[in-house]
């Protein structure tokens, strides 16, 4: 029976360090373009895959989130891309500066152009109107870009979390019950 809950409390040990390898790197994601907020437009090529759209910028200060919409269009087809909400949103932050990814989208292989155009989504605007709120000073875009980054799966970082609980409860349900039969 010790051998089991030897087995069991490694098995856990394995499991968190794989689950913790795991989050630096969904994070981590190659940047593929940026372009600062006070340029409106600019264009960048793109494989076939999945990416974020990320603003980057100074922390502690008021963001452009909801001043500005985004609109990625195919410059091979001319079709404006669909772009969807990211609904666990990604965050990355250093001491100085941070990013957020804001939405994803699908692209085949090709060139577009992104444009800050319009206002945010619904609750993008809701935020800006309560940082108007309690910030009277107006946004400084020289502070912020947006990146395109490749984007991972939200499922990925649920199972990385999932192991991550899951081996320190096998570990800790290893060790208790490996000490209380030595004892």
């Amino acid at each position: 029976m010790q051998y089991l809950y030897f087995l069991l409390m490694v098995a856990g040990i394995i499991l968190l360090i794989i689950g913790v390898k795991t989050i630096p790197r969904l994070v981590n994601t190659k940047l593929l373009y940026e372009m600062p907020c006070v340029d409106k437009e600019g264009t960048f090529f793109l494989p076939k895959g999945m990416y974020g759209i990320w603003l980057s910028g100074k922390l502690f200060t008021k963001s452009p989130i909801g001043k500005v919409g985004f609109k990625i269009i195919n410059l091979q087809t001319g079709k404006t891309v669909p772009l969807s909400v990211s609904i666990l949103k990604t965050s990355s932050s250093g001491f100085v500066k941070g990013r957020m990814e804001l939405y994803w989208f699908r692209a085949e292989e090709g060139n577009y152009l992104l444009s800050l155009a319009g206002e945010g989504n619904i609750i993008e605007k809701a935020e800006a109107a309560i940082a108007d709120i309690i910030i009277k000073k107006p946004v400084d875009y020289s502070q912020f870009s947006v990146q395109i980054r490749e984007r991972r799966s939200v499922f990925i970082f649920l199972l990385a979390i999932l192991e991550i609980v899951l081996g320190m409860t096998m570990t800790k349900f290893g060790i208790i019950h490996l000490v209380a039969l030595l004892q």
